[in-house]
C-alpha cells in the first residue's frame, strides 16, 4: 500500500468484525513465525503491551502508524495483512536458494496437499501410560504447499492442525478443508478455527528425506522426518516417520514419537492403526535364561526330595518369581526405547497399509496451491 496516509477502516459492524479476524490470525501467525511473545512484537513496534492483546485477540483494529511500523519491521504488505491471510513464510524475508532443479520441483508437487496424521498422546507420564488404543491415539491435519515468491525458486511451507481428540472431528474437518478451492482458504480456516491448535513452518525435501519443521506460538517447535519418494506415481501417497516436540499435559516435556500421515482416509480399525505406529516391539530370547530356570527347577526339585533340609512351598515361590521379575526386567532395559528408527521397510509396510486402507473418492483432485 503506497498511500498509507489514505488508509480508511470500513465503520460495517460486519466488515470490522471481519476485520478484527483477519489481522487478529496474521498477527498471531507473525509471532509464531518469528518465534515472539506479544509482549515482546508490542515492544518492537512500540505500543501497549495491553493494546497488542486487543490486536491479538481481535477486539480493536490498530492505528495507520501500527501498521507502518509492521510493514517497516518485517517487509510485509499492509494491502496483503488487511485483506487476507499471510503465510509464515512471507512474514520474513526467505533465503535466495543458489540453483533451481525442475526434477526436484516436481518431487515436491507431488508432496503438496492435505494429509490426515495419526499419532500417540504423549499428556501422561512415562511408564504410566495404560491407556487403550481408542484413548491413545490422537490426529490432525497437515497441509503442505507452494508458497508464492517473489524469488525465482519456489518456496513450500506447511499448515497444521495438531491434537484432534477424535477420529470423527478430524473427518469432519477434512470434510469441511477438502473442496477448499486455494491454499489461502485453507490456511485461513485453520487460523481462524482452530489458533490453539494451529501450526506454521516450512516444508524441505533433502535427497533422502522430507522435512517438515513447524512452530505453535512461543510454546512448541516440531520437527518431522519421512523418506523422501521418487517415483513415477502423480502424488505422495503417505509415510511413516518421526516427530520431536513437547509434550502436552500437566508436564511439557521432550518426547520423540512415530506419526503416520495419509492422503486419504483409512478404512482401518483404531487398533490396526495402533499396532502400525509401534515398531519397537520387545524381543526376548531366553535360552541362557532357559538354561538358568531349569537348574533352579532341577535344585527345587532335589530339594523336594528332602522337604526338612529345603526351602518351604513360599521360598520356592519367592525364588521362581524372583527369577522371572529379573529375566524380564533384563528384557525390557535391553528394549527401552533409546531411540525411534524408521527403515524402509517400516516406511514401506505403512505405504502398503494405507494405500490398502485408504478410501478411494471418485472426486478424488489435484491438491489446492498457495494462492
Amino acid at each position: 500500500m503506497n498511500n498509507t496516509e489514505n488508509m480508511n477502516f470500513s465503520n460495517d459492524s460486519g466488515s470490522s468484525e471481519e476485520l478484527k479476524k483477519i489481522i487478529s490470525a496474521n498477527l498471531k501467525k507473525l509471532i509464531s513465525q518469528n518465534n515472539l511473545t506479544q509482549k515482546e512484537l508490542a515492544k518492537q513496534l512500540k505500543v501497549a503491551a495491553a493494546s497488542m492483546t486487543d490486536y491479538c485477540k481481535g477486539r480493536r483494529i490498530p492505528n495507520v502508524e501500527f501498521f507502518v511500523s509492521l510493514k517497516n519491521k518485517y517487509h510485509i504488505s499492509i494491502d496483503d495483512f488487511l485483506t487476507k491471510s499471510i503465510t509464515p513464510a512471507t512474514a520474513t524475508l526467505p533465503a535466495k536458494k543458489s540453483f533451481y532443479d525442475q526434477n526436484l520441483m516436481t518431487t515436491y508437487y507431488k508432496y503438496c496437499g492435505l494429509y490426515y496424521i495419526y499419532y500417540f498422546d504423549t499428556s501422561n507420564y512415562k511408564g504410566r501410560d495404560t491407556q487403550p488404543p481408542k484413548d491413545s491415539l490422537v490426529y490432525g491435519v497437515l497441509f503442505l504447499y507452494e508458497n508464492p515468491s517473489s524469488l525465482e525458486v519456489p518456496e513450500f511451507s506447511c499448515a497444521a492442525i495438531l491434537g484432534i481428540k477424535s477420529r470423527e472431528e478430524v473427518t469432519r474437518i477434512r470434510e469441511i478443508l477438502d473442496p477448499m478451492e486455494t491454499g489461502s482458504d485453507i490456511i485461513d480456516y485453520i487460523g481462524l478455527h482452530f489458533p490453539n491448535n494451529a501450526y506454521y513452518g516450512d516444508f524441505e525435501l533433502s535427497q533422502d528425506h522430507a522435512f517438515v519443521s513447524m512452530r505453535h506460538a512461543n510454546t512448541d517447535k516440531a520437527l518431522l522426518i519421512f523418506h523422501r519418494v521418487d517415483n513415477n506415481k502423480p502424488d505422495y501417497t503417505g509415510g511413516i516417520g518421526t516427530i520431536n516436540s513437547v509434550s502436552k499435559g500437566r508436564e511439557r516435556m521432550p518426547v520423540v514419537q512415530f506419526m503416520g500421515i495419509s492422503r486419504h482416509p483409512l478404512d482401518m480399525s483404531i487398533e490396526e492403526i495402533h499396532h502400525a505406529l509401534l515398531l519397537n516391539y520387545p524381543t526376548f530370547k531366553a535360552e541362557i535364561e532357559a538354561e538358568e530356570m531349569i537348574r533352579n527347577f532341577r535344585t527345587l526339585q532335589l530339594d523336594s526330595d528332602a522337604p526338612e533340609q529345603g526351602f518351604s512351598d513360599y521360598q520356592k515361590t519367592i525364588v521362581v518369581r524372583s527369577a522371572l521379575e529379573r529375566y524380564i526386567r533384563k528384557s525390557l532395559e535391553r528394549n527401552m526405547f533409546r531411540y525411534g528408527k524408521i527403515s524402509e521397510r517400516d516406511d514401506d509396510e505403512w505405504y502398503h497399509s494405507i494405500k490398502a486402507a485408504s478410501i478411494h473418492h471418485p472426486d478424488d483432485k489435484t491438491p489446492p496451491t498457495q494462492k
